[in-house]
């Protein structure tokens, strides 16, 4: 062999450099963009409502932390004219995020809000390191392919926790793997606390799969962090929480990437509830496939959400990280391509096809391994072989 050939043989494939070069300059880009809009404006963001809720949970009292004139106050003494708390901004979810800001508050809101960035960047590499196939330029690829997505970028724009949760499910995957149900139930039980959007059906997807021992250990912690929640609340901070949900659920923004685009009303939750039915019933038919019942618990969750913002369709990078270690067919990954696509619309306003493409994942996650030997007779039947 030439050393000519010997070098050819060592570089990459050209699909796979063109991938990892526009990737990695999108990712650049996104960089550039996220540090301007931070030395301009490091409080008009969605870290703020939390940095506020753990202020107020320090300094007031856990039970205040839905307290809207509270939170009025409280970004009146820390950020300047013009921020304001309305149905948009204003914190609703659970208390335990509230918790988890509390070391932050030590700083600034514009330092804490770096560094909370930093944790983020932090947990989603961990997430790509435990779950992620391939080798090499391959699998840094993918790292670069769901930094350069528009959710994702938005998500650390605003200060989001879709990397947190995303960590906290690669890590709840990792320990399904290894058969470690006590742990696995536990980790799922605080994702849920984070952002019950992305994951409420995955555990009743591993239940309808036979694998009750995670469900019921998510369960009980799930259980135990609900006493906490509502102890720390009181009565008062659950009619406050409950008023702030009230105030909230006007805003049609907050349902931007859900079947609420169809119509509002019955028209969009007869879909969700068929959306997430579909996803339940496809876990229980694969249940052989755990990567499939993983995939279709988390994809499930967001299909029927009534609560769904742009950047939540971050977390779909961890259920195609996994599907994509089974070496799927290529209608899969070609839907997957598909899928990088309707994100990027998001970035223009055009949110459609990116409901429409996760509902169709539904689909094509039940699909699988019916496409997979389609696609293996397909080759052999050109190749000539025999079909078994």
């Amino acid at each position: 062999m030439t050393r000519t050939g010997s070098a050819e043989n060592r570089l990459p494939p050209l699909w796979l450099s063109a991938a990892a070069t526009t990737a990695a300059i999108t990712v650049a880009f996104g960089i550039a963009r996220w540090v301007a809009h931070f030395l301009t404006n490091p409080y008009e963001e969605d870290f703020r409502l939390n940095y506020v809720a753990a202020e107020i949970g320090l300094t007031r009292g856990w039970s205040h932390i839905y307290d809207l004139d509270l939170e009025r106050q409280i970004t009146a003494s820390f950020a300047p004219a013009g921020v304001v708390i309305d149905s948009y901004h204003n914190y609703v979810t659970p208390p335990p995020l509230a918790w988890l800001l509390a070391p932050f508050t030590l700083f600034s809101i514009p330092t804490g809000f770096l560094l909370w960035t930093l944790f983020s960047v932090a947990a989603l590499v961990a997430a790509w390191w435990l779950v992620s196939p391939g080798k090499g330029l391959a699998r840094v690829t993918l790292l670069l392919v769901a930094l350069s997505l528009w959710p994702m970028h938005y998500m650390f724009w605003l200060g989001q926790t879709t990397a947190i949760s995303i960590a906290l499910l690669a890590l709840t995957w990792w320990l399904l793997e290894r058969e470690r149900w006590a742990p696995a139930g536990v980790v799922m039980a605080v994702a849920l606390f984070i952002k019950p959007q992305l994951l409420l059906l995955l555990p009743v997807a591993l239940l309808v799969s036979g694998r009750w021992r995670p469900a019921l250990f998510c369960a009980l912690a799930g259980g135990i962090l609900a006493a906490v929640s509502v102890v720390s609340l009181g009565q008062g901070g659950i009619n406050s929480y409950l008023a702030s949900v009230d105030y909230t659920k006007g805003n049609p923004i907050h349902s931007v990437l859900t079947f609420a685009w169809f119509g509002r009303g019955p028209a969009a939750t007869g879909l969700e509830v068929i959306a997430g039915a579909a996803a339940l019933l496809l876990a229980w038919y694969r249940r052989d496939r755990m990567d499939l019942v993983f995939a279709l618990g988390i994809v499930g969750s967001t299909a029927s959400a009534f609560y769904l913002h742009e950047y939540d369709a971050a977390v779909f990078v961890l259920p195609a990280w996994i599907v994509l270690r089974s070496r799927p067919s290529v209608p899969q990954q070609v839907w997957l391509l598909v899928g990088i696509a309707a994100a990027q619309l998001i970035a223009i306003g055009v949110f459609k096809p990116m409901v429409l493409w996760e509902a169709g994942w539904i689909a094509m996650l039940g699909l699988e391994p019916w496409l997979a030997t389609q696609v293996r007779q397909l080759r052999a039947i050109s190749s000539g072989a025999t079909v078994p």
